[in-house]
């Protein structure tokens, strides 16, 4: 079937393997983007990409580098280092090669005390192939200072992986931050470390989708991207925000607030005395005792060793909100039906290759073969 797309017949010579990692390379993650943005900009074209819902989200993809403690990395640093030094210049090799030698692990009591002992050392060989660092050693050099330094650094194979724990089961991840139409067709798509917030990426895809021409009207999200500044920006450019407000623990039920006077009521009608403000925001809004000791809910609504209400209350959390975010919240589920298909079909569950450039060509070859089928798919007689 390749031969048959690619008119290539039974005796016809096929590419080298490496023709593909060459045109990689030649193309690199710019022209990549590139490819991706102009089939999403034909698709417009042809009227393919009608929607006025923009949905973002965010999906971890796990790195292509096995998981490693930070004393095996600190030794493993040293012996990398001497080995590239030693094939640069054998004879500058022989000094430092005492300080890359392991510490004993029976001379250290605590596993804590034997790693301080061989991050001394790693800062120790450092110094002593100062003057031998190239180019090539310069940057493994950096990627050593980063581990030594406690930087999240993880791997010398993939430095840009940031290792996390998830049920004291530690692996390395990045994070794909998407945006896609109601219909699953994918607009802009970034990828980061593993650590990168999903509040600064909305922006910049938002930005993405609105230079190609595509003008949504609303957008969905999850609590993730729950913050006044993505609010107040989406209404800016025109775009209604469906976000869920995080769940933050300190609302009450029943009570009320009377912007004529400032102040917060109890169920029973009671009036807050005062407000004191919160240092992430809002103010406390507390009640009298007189008011709550002898209150016949006292049990259910204070503390037990509370003697009066306090209520929490932020007034950016109640600006643009908006109406219809349980029926957005369904049509975000679109966007986990795309990870959903990329990670069962097209193998983005994990890393091909390392390092943020060269997973960004996967990440956007990925969703140009899940555009294109989706708009084969809507193009084609009758769906089918």
């Amino acid at each position: 079937m390749y031969r048959w797309f690619c008119h290539l017949g039974w005796q016809d010579p096929v590419p080298d393997d490496t023709t593909l990692v060459v045109f990689r390379r030649l193309l690199g993650a710019d022209g990549f983007h590139r490819l991706f943005n102009r089939l999403i900009e034909q698709s417009r074209e042809l009227g393919r990409i009608q929607s006025s819902w923009l949905l973002i989200d965010g999906t971890k993809l796990t790195a292509h580098v096995a998981v490693k403690n930070t004393l095996f990395l600190v030794r493993e640093g040293r012996k990398r280092i001497l080995k590239l030094v030693a094939r640069k210049d054998p004879g500058k090799a022989a000094e430092p090669s005492q300080q890359s030698a392991p510490c004993a692990d029976a001379d250290y009591p605590s596993h804590s005390e034997l790693l301080a002992a061989e991050q001394e050392r790693g800062h120790a060989f450092l110094t002593a192939v100062t003057d031998c660092l190239d180019p090539q050693l310069a940057q493994e050099g950096h990627t050593y200072e980063q581990i030594l330094a406690g930087e999240g650094v993880a791997s010398f194979s993939d430095p840009d992986a940031l290792g996390i724990q998830k049920k004291k089961e530690p692996f390395l991840v990045y994070k794909i931050h998407t945006a896609c139409t109601e219909q699953g067709i994918v607009t802009a798509a970034a990828i980061t470390r593993g650590n990168e917030s999903e509040l600064p990426q909305l922006p910049q895809l938002v930005e993405a989708v609105l230079q190609r021409g595509h003008t949504p009207h609303r957008l969905a999200a999850d609590t993730s991207y729950d913050s006044f500044g993505i609010r107040e920006y989406l209404i800016r450019k025109a775009i209604r925000p469906y976000i869920p407000v995080k769940p933050t623990g300190k609302k009450s039920t029943g009570f009320t607030y009377d912007s004529k006077h400032n102040t917060m009521r109890c169920p029973r009608g009671k009036a807050s005395i005062g407000a004191t403000p919160h240092q992430k925001g809002g103010k406390i809004y507390y009640f009298s005792e007189k008011d709550c000791v002898p209150c016949p809910f006292r049990i259910s609504c204070l503390g037990e060793f509370s003697t009066h209400k306090r209520v929490y209350r932020n007034e950016h959390t109640t600006l643009h909100r908006v109406k219809g975010v349980k029926h957005a919240m369904r049509v975000r589920k679109t966007i986990e039906r795309v990870f959903a298909d990329a990670k069962t079909w097209h193998r983005m569950g994990r890393a091909w290759y390392r390092g943020l450039q060269r997973l960004s060509i996967q990440v956007y070859l990925t969703f140009m073969v899940v555009n294109a089928k989706k708009l084969a798919l809507r193009g084609s007689p009758a769906g089918c």
